[in-house]
């Protein structure tokens, strides 16, 4: 196999009829440069209009750090701050920024749900930092729907329907007014720093969004990532066509999120100032109420105080009743807890344990951990995406912390129930001891055990509600920006690479279709043809012949085509030796292929050497060779072997000194049978006798297989093929005669060579090298009169 080809079907020597030769694309390419040239032209102008007016998208990143929670904020600092809430799963931070409702509420806050676009000749693009800005002030659920904006001056504006295509200006409004227009309430802001000069007289196209939508594209445009494994930061990025946009959105993203993160922290602190607002209230009015008796005690009996006795057992009395206070409240938040999980709802609004003074840190955990949960669903929940998988592992893990809740309430009833009853026991005892006392003691000691206790309450509560007032005031956001939203350059289109495609695709469409070509032809085109196909030797090429006729030796005797008729003349002597009397049989595969041509100017050449030359057209069937020497077709080769006529008879001198012819005579009935008698021999036996050179011009061969018969009396059979003519299978037909021995002393000629170049192989002896123009005549196949 040669290195310009490769086998596209199987190693059998067969395939080679469907090998490409490289060379000969190539030489195609370059043959038609002009296809080449305007393929590339249409690629390249598509790659030009796409470059020109695909979106430009470009890369916003920004980056956060999650602080830790060993870093502690002001309130901390002061104190322990049991209200900061310690439980963070940082897993889940990336979830939470890609939400739909902190997306939604980024849009609806930026009013992305409002948007200008400017109309051009080809494509609509949004104009974003107009002087103007619209906001809807109902939202009537017309998402989808379109206004056209035209600004007239630094005061007004007109609007009129999107599908309103007259003249009609536009009904006229003021800025910073609200209108109301087919069926849109809305409010167009002017910006003070800018000037409507910008835009004037440009409409615009005012289109209304659905929020839930704008944001389902930003959610699926936001890519948040770890930096790396173990590290608090998230690295932000996105793509979009309106870079400053983006950069806007990514800004309040990250500005929602630290107010979310917030918010949460405050929730705590919020609640629980709420809810000691309200107890502080009751026990306000009531310390006031003891305390007017206290002093109007004192005042009716003259005391100002308790005796020693009395003094030392309300000290004994009074830390009892705080405890036991303490435990109630204890008890009361218990059963507010077990209620308000039974009860459900936002099971992230209830009241921290610490804030009512409950300190046990398996109840603090369960409970943070609840309303952490309960945050991350209202999240997803938010979407309507209750089938989300997160979302069903999200309840399954509340419906667990809730039985841990309450299994924990359970047993801090119990633990603080034996205290409980401890504390009741020692009260009595001492109530017992009181009651011995005068009785003036006993109503002191009374109403003084009533007003210590709602003062201490009083003073607790007053003190929680201070640590929830500073946890409120010094909280920080643990979300701190660490890079801004930052553009990158355009990432598309990629005008390098798709000139790069572009030129690629140019130039690979046009060899595509030369290498389909080539496959598609299955037609003989140069000698590296032949030799793929066939083990049969190669003697020689013939060029195009651009004379009138068959005769090309005679009327151009130096022409090309002369000289290649020599070389193969020459050739032929290799083949045949010393020997001193020669037959030369003429075939080919199929009629057209130019044997007869080849016949004529073979035996020309041969006479013109000064040999004595018989050419004898032994194609009974179709005789033609007698007309391109001006003869007569009366007496012939059927003549003589039906024995009508002799060899004398038939045999007509040519113009050419030393040829002379025989040719076909009238057509018989059995051309086939007449080729198989006794007198075909005497034919040749008598012809050699007065010839050097005898040229038979035969039939071809996938056709009849008159050749077979006439091949016995040849010194050598010259196989006559023709460039782009000639089918490769029937050259592999003639392979197999050559190999079963049914042709010997076979060469093939290449006919007809018009093509030049790589690939065809030229540069083979005499005008094998040459190119001959174009092909004329009908069909394109010379001035043949061989059909």
């Amino acid at each position: 196999m040669s290195e310009q080809s490769f086998e596209l079907a199987s190693k059998d020597k067969g395939n080679d009829l469907f090998k490409i030769d490289f060379k000969r694309v190539g030489y195609r390419a370059l043959r038609y440069w002009y296809l080449v040239v305007v393929t590339l032209a249409i690629i390249l102008t598509v790659t030009y209009i796409r470059n020109r007016y695909a979106e430009r998208i470009y890369p916003v990143t920004a980056s956060v750090i999650i602080r830790e929670k060993e870093d502690s904020g002001g309130g901390e600092l002061l104190y322990k701050n049991s209200l900061v809430n310690p439980y963070r799963n940082y897993l889940n931070e990336p979830y939470i920024l890609r939400s739909y409702p902190m997306i939604q509420k980024v849009v609806e806050e930026l009013n992305f749900d409002v948007a200008f676009y400017r109309q051009g000749n080809i494509k609509t693009t949004e104009a974003y930092n107009l002087p103007v800005k619209a906001r809807l002030l109902k939202k009537n659920g017309s998402y989808g729907a379109s206004l056209l904006f035209k600004a007239l001056s630094e005061n007004s504006f007109a609007l009129k329907g999107a599908t309103d295509k007259s003249k009609y200006e536009g009904e006229i409004f003021q800025f910073n007014d609200s209108i109301e227009y087919i069926g849109h309430h809305l409010i167009i802001i002017k910006d003070p720093l800018k000037q409507i000069k910008e835009i004037a007289n440009i409409p615009f196209l005012l289109t209304f969004l659905d929020p839930l939508q704008v944001a389902g594209s930003y959610v699926g445009r936001l890519d948040v990532q770890w930096a790396e494994e173990g590290a608090g930061v998230m690295n932000l990025s996105m793509r979009g066509s309106n870079p400053n946009k983006e950069l806007d959105f990514m800004a309040g993203l990250i500005s929602t999120y630290q107010q979310y993160d917030l918010d949460k922290k405050n929730q705590a602190a919020e609640r629980t100032i709420q809810f000691i607002k309200g107890q502080l209230s009751d026990i306000s009015d009531s310390l006031h109420i003891f305390e007017k008796q206290l002093e109007q005690f004192k005042i009716q009996n003259s005391s100002t105080g308790m005796d020693e006795e009395s003094k030392r057992l309300f000290e004994r009395l009074e830390p009892l009743e705080v405890q036991r206070a303490e435990l109630a409240i204890k008890q009361n938040y218990y059963s507010y807890l077990d209620g308000y999980i039974k009860r459900g709802g936002n099971l992230d609004l209830v009241l921290l344990p610490s804030s009512v003074g409950v300190a046990d840190p398996v109840l603090s955990s369960l409970v943070n951990k609840m309303i952490d949960i309960q945050l991350e669903l209202k999240l997803f929940i938010g979407t309507r995406k209750t089938e989300n998988p997160l979302v069903q592992s999200g309840l399954k893990r509340l419906e667990e912390i809730k039985n841990d809740l309450r299994e924990s309430i359970r047993t801090l009833k119990d633990t603080d129930k034996f205290k409980t009853d401890y504390l009741d026991s020692q009260i009595k005892e001492l109530e017992a001891q009181i009651s011995h006392l005068p009785l003036v003691q006993r109503q002191f000691i009374s109403i003084q055990r009533n007003y210590s206790l709602l003062e201490n309450l009083y003073v607790f509560l007053m003190q929680k509600m201070s640590e929830a007032g500073i946890s409120k005031a010094s909280n920080i956001s643990d979300i701190v920006m660490v890079n801004p939203p930052m553009q990158g350059g355009a990432v598309s289109p990629n005008t390098t690479q798709n000139y790069f495609f572009g030129w690629s695709i140019g130039l690979l469409i046009p060899f595509i279709a030369f290498v389909i070509l080539e496959l598609l032809n299955n037609r003989i085109q140069s000698k590296e043809d032949v030799d793929k196909i066939t083990s049969i030797p190669f003697i020689g090429g013939i060029g195009h012949n651009e004379s009138k006729g068959n005769l090309a030796v005679i009327v151009k005797p130096k022409s090309a085509v002369a000289e290649s008729f020599r070389a193969v003349r020459s050739n032929l002597n290799f083949f045949t030796g010393n020997q001193l009397k020669k037959v030369f049989l003429v075939s080919s595969s199929i009629s057209g292929e130019g044997k007869t041509f080849t016949t004529i100017n073979l035996a020309t050449v041969f006479a013109l050497s000064g040999r004595r030359t018989l050419i004898i057209g032994a194609d009974m069937r179709k005789p033609k060779i007698f007309g391109d020497f001006n003869l007569t077709n009366i007496r012939g080769l059927s003549g003589y072997l039906s024995q009508l006529n002799t060899f004398e008879e038939v045999v007509q001198k040519t113009a050419i000194d030393n040829l002379d012819l025989i040719s076909g005579g009238p057509v018989p009935p059995n051309p086939s049978e007449l080729l198989l008698t006794e007198r075909l021999a005497d034919l040749f036996a008598e012809a050699i006798e007065k010839y050097d050179y005898i040229i038979v011009d035969s039939p071809p061969l996938a056709i009849v297989t008159d050749a077979l018969a006439l091949s016995k009396f040849s010194s050598h059979t010259v196989f006559v093929t023709r460039q782009n003519y000639t089918p490769k299978n029937f050259l592999k037909n003639i392979e197999d005669y050559y190999k079963s021995g049914k042709l010997k002393n076979i060469s093939i000629v290449l006919n007809d060579i018009y093509k030049s170049g790589l690939g065809y192989g030229y540069g083979y002896g005499y005008g094998y090298g040459y190119g001959y123009g174009t092909r004329k005549g009908k069909g394109g196949h010379g001035y043949y009169t061989e059909s």
